[in-house]
């Protein structure tokens, strides 16, 4: 049950610095508006200031971690699955097959943490984000060194943030009680499309 009450949309922003900044890096369904109906900001949006910085730390994980959109959905995912957030799961599971287009089977092979099902290097990636969860970050030699061998520092530092910044989410969504708007897309997608 939501312990913090949505904030009108029309109290929000107009709109966001760093849509602008990252256009070209963003799909076009990404606005200020399609921000300001996502639950996360409704609830954030209890302190705007907040809200504000969530949209830009977001769309910034989103964009400057050098990772292609579909590798940036294959993290959340890996994040979500090893938590075990429906919430985040839902969304980013929706993202990954319309905004990301990946394919079905590669999500669900998350969902069901069959890494061998997916190509070399998303494998790693994936691999390595369930062992930054369960692990706290606490990855050992032998697993950062094989995600090395697909990735520069530059991008090795954008996967840990942007799997932590998941974390946070979902800790954050945790406290403050944040639920799905529509019924569960589920882990094998059984209930796509919603």
């Amino acid at each position: 049950m939501p312990r913090v009450p949505r904030v009108d949309p029309a109290s929000l922003p107009d709109e966001y610095e760093i849509l602008e900044e990252e256009s070209d890096a963003l799909d076009s369904t990404i606005t200020a508006e399609w921000w300001n109906s996502q639950s996360t900001v409704q609830t954030f949006g209890n302190n705007v200031d907040l809200a504000e910085t969530h949209v830009h730390a977001n769309v910034s994980m989103w964009t400057q971690t050098n990772l292609t959109p579909q590798e940036v959905e294959y993290v959340i995912l890996a994040v979500g699955r090893e938590l075990d957030s429906a919430y985040e799961w839902h969304d980013h599971a929706i993202a990954a097959v319309e905004r990301a287009g990946i394919d079905e089977e590669n999500v669900i092979a998350i969902a069901e943490k069959d890494t061998d099902a997916l190509p070399e290097k998303i494998s790693v990636l994936v691999e390595y984000i369930y062992e930054f969860v369960a692990l706290s970050g606490g990855v050992s030699d032998e697993t950062h060194e094989a995600l090395t061998g697909h990735y520069d520092d530059s991008t090795v530092v954008g996967i840990a943030m942007l799997a932590a910044y998941y974390v946070f989410i979902y800790y954050v969504a945790s406290a403050l009680g944040l639920e799905l708007d529509e019924d569960f897309v589920g882990w094998n997608l059984e209930n796509y499309p919603v």
